[in-house]
């Protein structure tokens, strides 16, 4: 299992249990994929490079990063530029992997691209709604036992296309509140006790990742998806 170092943490090039998902099978984790520029910026790719792993054989290579440390309440930051493709699946995210099951997760934001490689998707009933880089927080139905997604909220860059913009995607994660901010606005604040309870006590794994939604065109299908840095800071 390849290991990078990268803005002051350790990360792995998988995730912690392996190489390939089986629910999301047209894809592998390739540590060749990942990459730190000159300037220190993280590069996660894709790329057509079928593999055989175990009874899957996956299309498509594409980079992740998944820190060693778990982190516990405090603040999350990245400033990035998301990669241009069709049917691409970016996303900035956290997990308990600790847990005895998931969830609880954190989406900071999922970047999703359509068929002419943008992520724009105009809501004139929503200004906010121009870009479709969305926001989730999956927690349990403790009535059913199964997995709830909060209603996901649109994201938000203003007129900055986050496919040739810098934008900065943070979260703060404490005892009384889940807040996520997209270029400086909120997008997603949280302060429902029977939610926050999900997270309480918790150590939360951070995953950066590019990827292929399903049924990803054919093709060559090359991107890139750039972190300027990674920041935590304990609260």
């Amino acid at each position: 299992m390849k290991t990078i170092n990268w803005s002051g943490y350790r990360w792995i090039t998988q995730e912690r249990w392996g190489q390939v998902h089986k629910d999301k099978s047209w894809c592998w984790y390739d540590e060749e994929r990942v990459k730190v520029d000159s300037n220190k910026y993280l590069h996660l790719e894709t790329l057509k490079n079928p593999t055989k792993i175990g009874e899957f054989t996956p299309e498509y290579g594409v980079g992740l990063v998944s820190s060693v440390r778990d982190f516990s309440y405090g603040h999350f930051e990245i400033e990035a530029k998301l990669p241009t493709g069709k049917k691409l699946w970016p996303a900035f995210w956290m997990w308990s992997p600790s847990s005895d099951s998931w969830p609880p997760e954190i989406d900071i934001f999922e970047g999703y691209t359509d068929n002419r490689t943008g992520y724009l998707k105009f809501n004139r009933f929503n200004p906010l709604g121009w870009w479709n880089v969305p926001t989730n927080i999956w927690t349990h139905n403790n009535d059913k036992g199964k997995a709830v997604n909060l209603k996901p909220r649109t994201g938000y860059c203003g007129f900055d296309n986050p496919a040739t913009n810098f934008i900065k995607y943070s979260c703060l994660w404490t005892k009384d509140i889940l807040e996520i901010k997209h270029n400086g606005h909120i997008v997603r604040k949280v302060t429902d006790s029977k939610v926050l309870k999900h997270f309480e006590g918790k150590k939360m794994n951070v995953i950066i990742n590019n990827h292929f939604q399903p049924n990803p065109p054919k093709g060559n299908n090359h991107s890139d998806f750039v972190v300027k840095y990674f920041k935590y800071e304990k609260a």
